[in-house]
């Protein structure tokens, strides 16, 4: 009988910590917020409207990439994995961005943006 309650302990503690162990939020590093008009604003004009095709002005105004409004649209704070732009520039989604021959981004940009998203995209 006492090794039977020791098994149920044991296999009720692995059940706890298995479950524990399955969280699918993510893991939110211990980074000072960053700022949409200091960190992340100046990755997208740099290699989004640059190039021409999310300046507003490019024919491609459905996707301009110009202001916060305009990125907040393919973002969904806290949540990058589902992000049209975090799966544009991880090469995740449907296409990846930018498009050749302009270079793709920086692992510390696409870091950067993952952060900012997941700190829930704020316009700060």
């Amino acid at each position: 009988m006492k090794l039977k309650s020791v098994y149920l302990g044991i296999t009720a503690l692995a059940f706890v910590v298995g479950m524990a162990s399955c969280s699918h939020e993510p893991i939110i590093p211990e980074f000072p917020a960053l700022s949409f008009s200091k960190d992340v604003q100046p990755i997208i004009v740099g290699s989004c409207t640059q190039s021409g095709c999310h300046d507003g002005g490019s024919g491609n105004e459905a996707f301009s990439l110009l202001t916060y409004t305009d990125v907040a649209r393919h973002v969904k704070g806290k949540d990058a994995k589902n992000s049209k732009i975090y799966l544009s520039i991880t090469g995740s989604g449907e296409d990846i961005m930018p498009r050749p021959p302009q270079a793709p981004l920086s692992d510390e940009s696409i870091k950067t943006i993952y952060l900012w998203i997941i700190q829930g995209a704020k316009n700060n």
